[in-house]
């Protein structure tokens, strides 16, 4: 009479040992995954602002504070708003399957109909907490930290914004903020809190990280 093979398996300590230790890196590699795709979203408004600073840089004479005057566009599936003015009196609203234009637009919004209603169509970005623009700024810039365009036909200046969610927490949080100018600066950020920090004409400054601050 033969015995019966006893069949190799786990105990539950070993499984529970496993699954343990899924548990550990998942709650180490999630976070960080999550915060890739943010930082990977971010390239998004690091490419508009570059657009729209080439096309500004283009023009001869100081051009109408129009955010489409120079042809500017973002591409559909925007996640940012683009600004010309703080306030944004007139925006291009992207709500819906065609965009709503209006001649005297200062602001492009978010591409709500992609994204849906869970994204506002305008994210208010955060204000530069300071800027001393270099020499070579017309002295209509001096201190400056509003978006919009300065100066006259002479010598003139100007400073965007991109303001989004990366982080897919539209309503909890402030928005990821961007600055662009057209002369080189000395800036501070408000989140990290960081000064002096001296930043390249046409080159886009992180005034608020959503990434690190929500």
């Amino acid at each position: 009479m033969t015995k019966r093979r006893q069949q190799a398996g786990f105990t539950l300590i070993e499984l529970m040992i496993v699954v343990a230790i899924i548990g550990i890196l998942a709650a180490i590699a999630i976070p960080n995954f999550i915060r890739f795709q943010a930082r990977a979203r971010q390239s998004e408004v690091h490419g508009n602002l570059k657009a729209l600073f080439t096309g500004l840089r283009t023009q001869q004479r100081r051009p109408p504070a129009v955010i489409r005057a120079t042809g500017f566009a973002p591409e559909r599936g925007n996640r940012y708003s683009y600004h010309l003015e703080n306030g944004c009196s007139s925006m291009e609203d992207r709500s819906n399957q065609m965009p709503i234009q209006n001649n005297n637009d200062t602001c492009i919004g978010v591409d709500v109909f992609r994204f849906g209603p869970s994204f506002p169509p305008f994210f208010v970005a955060q204000a530069l907490p300071s800027a001393n623009w270099g020499p070579e700024a017309p002295a209509a810039m001096s201190g400056k930290t509003d978006a919009g365009i300065y100066g006259d036909d002479a010598t003139w200046g100007f400073l965007a914004y991109g303001a989004g969610d990366v982080d897919n927490a539209p309503a909890s949080d402030k928005a990821d903020t961007w600055v662009i100018g057209s002369y080189d600066a000395v800036m501070a950020s408000s989140c990290p809190a960081s000064a002096n920090i001296n930043v390249a004409a046409g080159e886009p400054f992180n005034v608020y990280n959503d990434v690190n601050c929500d």
